[in-house]
Parts: structure tokens; sequence; C-alpha cells
């Protein structure tokens, strides 16, 4: 209760009050006395303290608190006396007794924080200031508020001390009767006796006990899938497990489920690679080994392992390679002499879903390179439509394309002796460089016959003025060469192979492509094989661009690894390996993808295993030979369950309405994609349910569907209905925001300094504070000081009208005046 004294400004100066025997007791004295006494009140000062809504204390008394708030509140409240109004706030909020029993706390939803909302009731009830006790951690959607339109001092509430189990993982599908391993992920906030009691649908199994220090652990454990004739062709394993501890803490987030389809899965196809083959077997993999024929639509394995040329492939092929990822399928390309920038995969259809480019651009030392590209320009190269020159052409614009700034580039034009011309000398392939090449590249016309001889000359004379670290010729031609025949007879017709090698000597190396059957292939692979290059056919005319880079590609660069690398695993999912595993004698060199994740990775962060999603599959990327290549790391002891592992996420196919979750803060993004036989599924009224509550899903793309709930709790089964049927059905494991980590201290300090608020301490004494302007008291002395004056007037109209009892008496009687 507030003190008397309290009631006044100047409680002093209320000593004049004794003086007042000492005032004479003439006619009227009580008129004066009461004067006096109205008159002194007056210079005291008297106040009126303010109204008990004026300050408000919010408690918070939801579950990440651990109830520590109410005894600070206490202190607070008790400091203030009857000046504060107590109110308990959770996901609601309520009017009560700073010391309000558990029943109101749990009426009030403790699994939920809602700062706002409590501020706003506050307000509301007429409160001029708020002093907020929370943690500040807020699971409403808009979390914390920024500002209030009262001022708001904070007390910071320390994170009740917790344990969560966070998790479980375990592979989305395993075929029956195979052993799961299952991966409890547990948080302590200090050290703790952990119980770990997992159950596989209901039954209870062994519990897991272990002594683990504060932060972040792993607990494995096994499971077995049910046997096909128990579980049919199809079922569901469902594995939960409860955490116990050997300290008081919330439970709200120590409990966890998960679910594993368990399915029949068809075979692998192995194209080309036995020792990829042989590996997966020993995994307990269904395998079937096959030749790039076996590529034809319709083409629906399981899985796909690929280690061959992109020349094995007809352009047909690899987009039938490229569609099944696309929809659904899992690719895994493994290292060899004809992978990756090594086989002519570089921009075709299989390498846009790849996890790895073969472009290598990002390698830090980069040779300088001296090439010329010999053109056939020759009338046979018109046919087509485009003609072979457009694809030509093409194919040499994406080698400028590809060239740095510090290689020099040339290209010449061959027909008729006479006719054989510089489009451009060689030169760096600066950006202006490069603007140049592609102009005179685009002008170059079809004219004349085919005779190579003075052009090779050419090139091979360009390149051996050349400082640069590697020279290479590319030649291209679509027909015979006439060099040595009727009027090009001269000294009869070169031997292609003695004058490419003569080339070599002056390490000067040629590659030779041939377009079409009419080719000259004997001569052109006479002049490959004596310069040290490789020959490739392009019996599609398609494919030329693609050869033509690829050529330049690999001679170019140093795609080929061959000293001894040790990989450096990556904490992956799908690998348990962190650190550095035993070391591999060569890899293919490629870059990573975008969005694709590595697992092991060699020099320079160069992938060595590598995965991705593309469209609605999947696709890894081995960039060693297991068969020839891989050294010590091939006959590593953890490398089959690591390849084992990345082939049966390959083999996961999507269901037809597939959904995928993301928790943002406090609510739980959906993403439904819903695709039938490879064709979108649009226009349907699919609605996901999640721990009580419900929304509708919005299209957004074809067969894309979105929504956003609300997350309450820790984990949960995530259901996604076509009005009465369930479509979709996900096990989510979403820590409780209630319990996540937050810095909730930083959020109240803003939210005090946006409203010219204080922060207040653990240290403080809660008892004495006095939060400024929260009982701005109402001054009265004007009251007492117009009594006085009311008592004054009232007195001289007394003295005016009243008769003096003197002039009443009889004379004798009067008493004597001087």
């Amino acid at each position: 209760m507030t003190s008397l004294l309290d009631a006044f400004a100047w409680p002093w100066a209320l000593a004049g009050l004794l003086l007042l025997p000492l005032l004479p007791r003439g006619r009227g004295w009580p008129w004066r006395w009461a004067v006096v006494a109205a008159l002194t009140v007056a210079i005291a000062q008297p106040q009126r303290p303010g109204t008990e809504e004026r300050v408000a204390v919010l408690v918070d008394v939801s579950d990440s608190t651990g109830g520590v708030g109410v005894a600070a509140a206490a202190d607070l409240v008790h400091g203030l006396g009857g000046d504060a109004v107590v109110y308990r706030f959770a996901g609601d909020v309520a009017r009560a007794d700073a010391a309000g029993d558990d029943a109101t706390a749990r009426a009030l939803d403790p699994g939920r924080t809602d700062v706002a909302r409590a501020l706003a009731v506050a307000v509301a009830d007429g409160a001029r200031r708020v002093v907020l006790v929370s943690d500040g951690v807020d699971t409403s959607a808009a979390g914390v508020p920024t500002t209030a339109p009262v001022p708001v001092d904070v007390l910071a509430l320390p994170r009740a001390t917790n344990a969560r189990l966070e998790a479980l993982t375990a592979p989305d599908r395993v075929t029956p009767g195979r052993t799961v391993e299952v991966v409890a992920l547990i948080h302590l906030d200090r050290a703790a006796r952990v119980v770990l009691r997992p159950d596989v649908d209901g039954a209870l199994l062994e519990p897991i006990e272990r002594d683990l220090e504060a932060g972040q652990h792993a607990v494995p454990f096994r499971v077995v899938a049910p046997s096909a004739e128990a579980a049919g062709m199809t079922g569901t394993l469902r594995v939960g497990a409860v955490l116990d501890v050997d300290f008081e803490q919330p439970t709200g987030d120590d409990a966890q489920t998960t679910e594993v389809a368990v399915t029949t899965r068809g075979a692998v196809l192995v194209i080309g690679d036995p020792a990829v083959a042989a590996l997966l077997r020993t995994q307990g993999l269904d395998v079937e080994e096959g030749t790039p024929e076996r590529v034809a639509a319709p083409f629906d394995p399981a899985a796909v392992v690929v280690r061959a040329g992109a020349g094995a492939f007809t352009p047909g092929q690899l987009e039938v390679l490229a569609r099944y990822v696309d929809q659904g399928g899992g690719l895994l390309m493994t290292g060899g002499p004809g992978a990756f920038g090594l086989g002519g995969w570089y921009r075709t259809p299989v390498e846009a879903v790849l996890p790895v480019r073969s472009d290598v651009r990002t390698e830090v030392t980069v040779p300088q390179v001296a090439m010329v590209m010999v053109l056939d320009v020759s009338q046979s190269m018109a046919a087509g439509q485009p003609s072979r020159l457009e694809l030509a052409k093409r194919g040499a614009i994406d080698v400028v394309d590809l060239a740095y700034e510090t290689d020099q580039l040339g290209l010449i034009a061959f027909s008729d002796a006479s006719a054989t011309r510089w489009v451009y000398e060689l030169r760096p392939a600066t950006e202006a460089g490069k603007r140049a090449m592609l102009a005179a590249t685009l002008e170059v016309q079809p004219q004349g016959g085919t005779v190579l001889a003075p052009a090779y000359t050419q090139a091979i004379e360009a390149v051996a003025a050349s400082d640069a670290a590697i020279k290479h010729v590319i030649v291209l031609s679509d027909g015979k060469l006439y060099d040595g025949q009727g009027a090009f007879a001269g000294a009869g017709a070169p031997d292609w192979e003695a004058v490419a090698a003569g080339a070599r000597v002056g390490r000067i190396t040629t590659s030779a492509i041939a377009i079409g059957a009419d080719a000259d292939r004997a001569a052109l692979e006479a002049l490959a094989r004596g310069g040290g290059g490789r020959f490739v056919e392009a019996l599609d005319v398609d494919t030329l661009p693609r050869l033509f880079t690829n050529e330049a590609l690999t001679a170019a660069r140093d795609l080929l690894r061959e000293e001894p690398v040790a990989p450096e695993g990556r904490r992956h999912p799908l690998s348990p390996f962190e650190g550095v595993a035993p070391p591999l004698d060569a890899y293919v060199a490629t870059t990573l993808a975008s969005e694709a994740e590595v697992l092991f990775v060699g020099l320079d962060d160069e992938p060595i295993l590598a995965v991705t999603r593309a469209g609605l599959g999947r696709s890894a990327a081995l960039t060693t030979d297991l068969g020839a290549w891989a050294g010590a790391f091939g006959r590593w002891d953890q490398l089959p369950a690591v390849l084992g592992g990345v082939v049966r996420w390959l083999q996961a196919r999507p269901a037809p309405y597939s959904a995928t979750t993301e928790v943002r803060g406090s609510e739980l993004e959906v993403v439904v994609d819903a695709v039938v036989a490879g064709a979108y599924v649009n226009d349907r009224p699919l609605v996901a349910r999640f721990q009580g509550a419900e929304v509708e899903l919005s299209q957004v793309a074809p067969g894309r569907y979105v929504g956003a709930l609300p997350v309450r709790g820790s984990g949960g089964t995530l259901v996604v209905a076509d009005g009465a049927d369930v479509v979709a059905r996900r096990t989510v494991a979403t820590p409780d925001p209630e319990l996540a980590d937050a810095d909730g201290a930083a959020a109240l300090a803003a939210l005090a300094e946006r409203t010219g608020g204080t922060v207040l301490g653990a240290a403080d004494d809660l008892a004495a504070y006095r939060p400024p302007g929260a009982a701005t008291p109402r001054p009265l002395w004007g009251w007492a000081a117009g009594l006085a004056f009311a008592l004054l007037l009232g007195e001289l109209a007394w003295r005016r009208f009243a008769p003096d009892p003197d002039e009443l008496m009889p004379t004798a009687r009067r008493p004597l005046r001087r």
C-alpha cells in the first residue's frame, strides 16, 4: 500500500501543523487555524498517486522459461506496490496474480509464446508503461515485435536448460529384410546421462545408454525391415525414439518418429563398368550389366551406371538418358578414359543433369595454349540443313568461348590450294580478340575442293613460333583429300602420319574429326595417330559442335589428374565419413554444378564423388575409375557402403504426389510435386494437415503446390489430401520452436531501445525498480490553497456580519477596552 508520506511532494512542510496551538485564541480563532492548516497542506504539495493501470508487468510462463519468470516478477511487483497490474502470458494472456497457480499457466498454452498479443492486451487495458519479463522466444509468425505504443522495459530470462532429440535420420526406402541404420541426433545444453528408447512399429527395442557432454551427438541404432512375406510387396516401417536425461528439463522435444518405405527394387543397369557392378553386388543390389544399345525407349531401370564416352550413344539415346533422370530416374557416371570431358560429354543433354561440368575454368594453374583449327570449307560442307559448315562454325565459336584470355587461337579455312586462307591468325583470346574471331568466323563461306597440305603446313608453322606450353592443331574435313592427286599431284600424296609425327617432335599434337561417311577416314586417322591426338568420327552431323569443342577442351586442358591424391570426405547425409580417405591414383578433373553437393573432393576441391537433384530425378558422379585408377581408395573398406548408399538414393523414385518440407522459424513450408506418368497434375484442391492445423495449397507452377503451416511441438505426420483421398504422407522432424535456439535477449533489447524503455539485468535489485513515469502523481495543492482562500473569505464574512458578543453584553459587564 502506498505510504501516507508518498501523498506529498514536500511532506516535511506538514511539521508546521504542530505550531497551530501557539496561535492566539482571539475572536474567530478556529477560522484562522483552519486557514493556516490548509495553507500548510498546500505548501506540502499533496498529490494523488498514479492509478494501478499505469504499469503492466507481463510475465512469460511458456515452457522455454522453465517457470523462472514468476519469481522475478514477484520481486518487481513487490517494489512497485499497488502501481502494477500483472499479466501472465504464453500462447494466450490473462490478468493474474504474479504467483498464480499452475492451472492458470497451463490454460495459457505454454507450448507457444506470443509477445505481441500480450503487449496488445496490456495496452488495451490502459497500461502507460510495460515491464516485459521473458526469454525473448516468440513462436508467432511475426516473432518478437520491434516496436510498441508505450515504453517497454525488459528483463531477459535465462533459457531453461534443455535436452532435445532433434531428428531421426534413416533411408527413404529399403528392401524387405534389410538391416537399416537409424541415427538419433541429440542436442544437450549440459553433460548428462542419456537413455534413448527406440521402437519399431510400437515395439520397444533395447534402450541405449550413454554419458554425453554438452553439444551435438549422433547415436546410431539398427532396425530390420520386415521380410517380403511379412510386408507383402510394399509397406512402411515406423521408427520412433524417446529421450530421457538425468536432469529436469522441458520434455516437449524429447520424442521423434520417422517412416521408411519398404519396397522391392528393380535391377541397376551398369554400362561399361564391371568394377562398380561387382561392388554393388556385394551391397545386396540386383545388377544388370548391359551395353549402350540397352538405352532405348521405354527406358525405366531402377538406376543407371554409365562408364563410356558420349560417342557410344546416339543423340537420341542421350536425350533418353537425360529425360529418364528428369522424370525421376537415377544416374551415376563413373570415371574412365571415356568419362566427362575425356569422353565428349561436354554440353550434352546428359551433362546438364549431372552434378559436375567438364569445363574446368576454375582451376588455379592454367597452362597457356596455342591452337589452330583447320576447317574444310569445300562445297561438300554446304550439304545438310543446317549445313555441315554452319555446324562446324558453331563448334569453332564454342571453342573461342571456352578459351582463357592468355590462350592463342587461330582458324584456317582450306579448300583448293590457292583458296587456303587465315580466317584469323593466331592471336590472344582477349575480350576484343574473341569479338573479332566471332565476326570473322561468321563470314566463312563454302568454296572449292579439298586440299589440306598448305593449310596444315601453315598451322604447324604458326604454333611452332608460339612459346605456349600446349600446342595443338585440329583438322576437320568431310570429304576425300585430293593432296597428291590430279592437278594437285605435285610430289605425290603426303604421308600424313609422318608429317604429323614430324610436328609432334616439336611438341605439336594433332587431332582429326571426320564428318560423315564420305570423309577420308584413312588419311585423317593417320594424321591423328602420327600427331599423338585423337581421331573422332562424326557420323551424325548434329553432334559436330559438341565434338569440336570437346576435342579442343581435351587437348587444351589437363583433364586427367594422374598424381596420387587422398580424397577428403565432407560431411553429408549419404556418407558418414568425414576426413582424409586412402589415396587414389588418378581422376578426371571437373567442376561442381551450382546446385550439387560433394561427398569427397580432390585437388583444389575438385569433385571426386558428388550428387544432385535434376528435375524429378537424381544423379551422381564418381570421377575416378574403380577398375584402373582408384588405387587404395578403391580397396578402402568403407567405399562399398558409401557407393551402395548413393546408388540406393538414386533408386528412390518420386511418388505421384511427392511432399517436401522445410522449417522456417515457426512455420513449416510444404511443397508438393504432382506428376503421374511424366505428366504434371494441375488444378487439384490439395489440402495439407500437420499438428492439428490445416491449409489449402496454392498451385504456383505446373504440378507444384505450396503452403505453410504453423509448427507447434516437436515433429508429427504431414498429410496431403485431394478431397477425401490421402495422396501423400510424410513424417516430419520439426524442432519445437518454443525450445529452439534463439537469441531472445537481443530481440528484447531491440524492443526496449526502440520504445524508449530500459534493459534490466539479472543482478539488478528488482525490488527497488521504479519505472520512469510509471506512476505519475496528480498534484492536489491547488485544492488545499483554494480551501485556505475560501476559509479566509469565510472568516471575513463572519467578522462582517456576525454580531460581536461583547456588543450584546450590558455596558457594566463589557470588558474594558484600552
